[in-house]
């Protein structure tokens, strides 16, 4: 027989903060944002936000997320999230080797030491290197006695733009600004017009080729620290890359100006231990055994499990394959809304765990199915149940709160029930670097928001829905809304208010805040009259 809850399911829309004491001198530039990402270990007696932990986690700077859908987070989102502390999650209704892509591409925009290099053995012709600068998108090629699995002694660089009538049949090392010290007039002899061929040859062409032979190449050595290098970048604005070269001088690195930059315009921008940017990237529980190792090898930072159901047979099995293979690689599991469901992932080992069921403002999967649960009600049932596993083990395995947060009000009312940070979709998709489809309509520019579980997605959503029979989303049309930079300032100034009316200094103290259940005249009260 079937059991009937008398429980209200609640939204995160219908509460509201009562205030605290607020203390004197509390600021806005005081205000902690920082949010556990992925599972710590703490000392008994120790919290999480007050005390160091045992084994630390990944943290970002800020708690959002991009949603892991179609029309939310390409590699733009999640370079631009990473820049201000969050992390975006590539999604994965798309070809594994098109998801690998993007994750890479997130890891190469800010790079610190760069080792996964392009490069080009200095016997190819310019027809392969001009080749490879249009298939990858850069300008600056190594040249080295060697090839990208097994680098030799560093030559020099090709510095690009490549001229449109450069002899395609010239070697690159004749074309490469030069490292070694070797006199200029035997590079200049090497490039004798004789030995140009291919389009555009011209008589005399030496002469303009020759101009693109510049002075020697700066170079480090091997032992020096990141922050020495861009010193000297820093220093000399004519640098605009940095060789980092081993004593058998063999390339190592290759650090650039633009990182530097990069690092002075984001300072609270979430790098990896080689100070790359953070990317999360998803996986389903049909393809994930050859999906999560393509992600591995591109560099993906956390892998985040995409169902709709995360309390089930696959997602165990999807968890158990990963952590079995690469044990040392966070796992997000998710979406549940039960406390019991929490009990069962956290036993496989999981990392952090999404909680939000037919609460997206583009989800229909509870009217349609009848399936789901408010996101304040499940938040609280399972971060209470999270609670009580960190007090009997010291594990603490954090909460995203995911589906239909888009205002800062409710952003901070799922911190303070317990989220560590929220994962949001319509909130990223009207802004500038979101993956949505642009459509011009008279002379408005609209993007098309629309859920994974929509016909769009339908080649895909089997594996998040394990059907195609009916839609469990819809799509939308929304105003383009900017930079996203510009609207998290405005959301997280709202947020930081928020806290700071609360006598709160981050998130471990908003826990202690209380919200209370506002009635239907309240809430239009509250709004303007």
């Amino acid at each position: 027989m079937a059991e009937i809850s008398d429980k209200v399911s609640r939204t995160l829309g219908e509460y509201m903060f009562t205030t605290e004491h607020t203390p004197k001198g509390l600021t806005q530039e005081q205000i902690d944002l920082a949010a556990i990402l992925t599972r710590e270990v703490y000392e008994e007696g120790r919290l999480p936000y007050r005390d160091e932990p045992k084994q630390k986690g990944m943290r970002l700077k800020i708690p959002v997320m991009s949603a892991a859908m179609q029309c939310v987070t390409g590699s733009r989102m999640g370079t631009a999230l990473a820049q201000l502390g969050g992390i975006g999650v590539i999604y994965c209704s798309q070809t594994i080797e098109e998801e690998a892509r993007m994750a890479k591409a997130v890891k190469r925009a800010k790079a610190g030491f760069v080792s996964e290099l392009e490069v080009v053995n200095g016997e190819v012709d310019m027809k392969r290197v001009v080749e490879l600068i249009e298939t990858t998108g850069y300008n600056t090629i190594p040249v080295v006695a060697g090839n990208r699995d097994n680098y030799g002694k560093f030559l020099g660089i090709i510095d690009g733009p490549i001229p449109s009538d450069i002899p395609l049949g010239m070697k690159s090392r004749d074309f490469m600004r030069a490292f070694q010290h070797e006199p200029l007039e035997s590079i200049v002899e090497r490039m004798l017009p004789d030995r140009a061929v291919g389009r555009g040859e011209k008589r005399g062409m030496a002469a303009e080729i020759v101009a693109q032979v510049k002075s020697y190449i700066p170079f480090a050595e091997a032992d020096l620290s990141l922050e020495e290098v861009n010193a000297v970048l820093k220093d000399d604005p004519n640098l605009k890359y940095m060789p980092i070269i081993n004593k058998d001088s063999t390339l190592k690195y290759l650090v650039f100006r633009k990182d530097l930059k990069a690092h002075l315009d984001f300072p609270y921008a979430v790098v990896d231990q080689n100070k790359r940017y953070i990317i999360g990237a998803a996986v389903n529980t049909h393809d994930h055994s050859d999906r999560v190792p393509a992600l591995v090898e591109a560099g993906a930072d956390v892998i985040f499990i995409d169902a709709s159901d995360g309390w089930s047979r696959w997602q165990e099995a999807c968890i158990d394959f990963i952590k079995g293979r690469y044990p040392d690689m966070p796992v997000i599991a998710g979406n549940i809304v039960r406390g019991d469901a929490f009990d069962c992932l956290a036993e496989h080992g999981i990392d952090g765990i999404k909680v939000g069921m037919g609460s997206g403002s583009i989800c229909i999967t509870s009217e349609e199915k009848g399936t789901g649960r408010g996101l304040a009600t499940a938040l609280k049932e399972v971060t209470d149940r999270r609670d009580a596993y960190f007090r009997k083990t010291g594990v603490y395995i954090p909460i995203i709160a995911d589906g239909g947060i888009s205002l800062a009000k409710d952003l901070a009312i799922a911190l303070c029930i317990g989220a560590d940070s929220v994962m949001m979709g319509g909130y990223f998709a009207p802004c500038d670097e979101s993956s949505a489809p642009r459509i011009q309509v008279e002379e408005r520019t609209l993007v098309e928001y629309y859920g994974e579980g929509h016909s769009r997605a339908k080649a895909w959503c089997r594996f998040r829905y394990g059907q195609t029979d009916f839609d469990e989303g819809v799509i939308k049309r929304l105003p383009l809304a900017g930079p996203v930079a510009d609207k998290l300032a405005k959301t997280f100034a709202r947020v930081r208010s928020t806290m700071i009316t609360e006598g709160a200094h981050n998130i471990g103290e908003l826990r202690n805040a209380e919200i209370e259940l506002i009635s239907d005249a309240s809430r239009i009260q509250a709004g303007a009259q």
